[in-house]
């Protein structure tokens, strides 16, 4: 290839480092979050979404967006969510909606595994999988959630989280992406496998409502420097140059 297209300067840095290629190749388009995702004050329509994923009326959620697979580390999250919700008891504790296909998935899922988690944590009735959700939806209800909770081995771009953002939705992220420099100060950026600081985390946005707030703030603003017009115009000029 004469030039090769990528999302990050993260995914930049690893296409250099595993695959030897020169960074004078390579070219970043950034995404952005798509225009359905805006914060809602809505607060009739995110109880209702909310209720739709099931989660009761009066409680409070965490979100995770994305797919079922190992490297997503959704079973990570459970376990840490299960710990606080031990912690606090079970009439205290945030709820968790997992929202993404669970059904047709051909991409090494881990969905059985994940419900063995939930089932081994005793965390039945504050964890839900409502499946796939429609944008406009998703957006009222990441507009009404306690934080998007995303730490994955690795994320080239980690655009869940970026769209959480766009809804005024902080964010718990994996430093394994672009995240922690695309999101800064949006939310709290924990190793992929560090349980303990996922827990904490989890802990913090549960008790501390100002600071949750105020990461919701600059999460908020962050979002608002990427754009599609933006990444588009990058990618036009790459296509130019590689037919030049």
């Amino acid at each position: 290839a004469r030039l090769i297209l990528t999302v990050s300067e993260y995914s930049r840095r690893d296409i250099v480092d595993v695959h030897g290629v020169s960074s004078a190749r390579v070219r970043v388009a950034t995404e952005a979050p798509a225009e359905a995702f805006k914060p809602s004050t809505n607060h009739q329509q995110i109880e209702e979404i909310a209720a739709a994923s099931g989660v009761p009326p009066g409680s409070r959620w965490f979100a995770y967006v994305g797919g079922f697979n190992p490297h997503k580390k959704v079973e990570l999250i459970v376990r840490a969510h299960a710990r606080y919700a031990h912690e606090v008891g079970a009439e205290f504790a945030p709820h968790l909606v997992l929202v993404g296909p669970i059904e047709g998935d051909g991409f090494h899922g881990a969905l059985d595994e994940i419900r063995i988690a939930i089932a081994r944590e005793g965390v039945e009735q504050l964890v839900h999988l409502p499946g796939f959700m429609p944008d406009e939806q998703l957006a009222i209800l990441l507009s009404g959630a306690l934080g998007l909770v995303l730490v994955s081995a690795a994320e080239g771009f980690g655009l869940p989280a970026v769209e959480a953002s766009a809804c005024g939705c902080p964010v718990i992220a994996t430093k394994e992406s672009p995240l922690p420099e695309l999101l800064e100060g949006g939310g709290l950026f924990v190793s992929p496998n560090d349980e303990k600081a996922l827990f904490d985390a989890i802990r913090l946005f549960s008790e501390d409502c100002d600071q949750r707030a105020r990461f919701g703030r600059v999460a908020l603003e962050r979002t608002q420097l990427l754009s599609w017009p933006k990444a588009a115009g990058v990618a036009l000029d790459a296509l130019r140059e590689a037919a030049a």
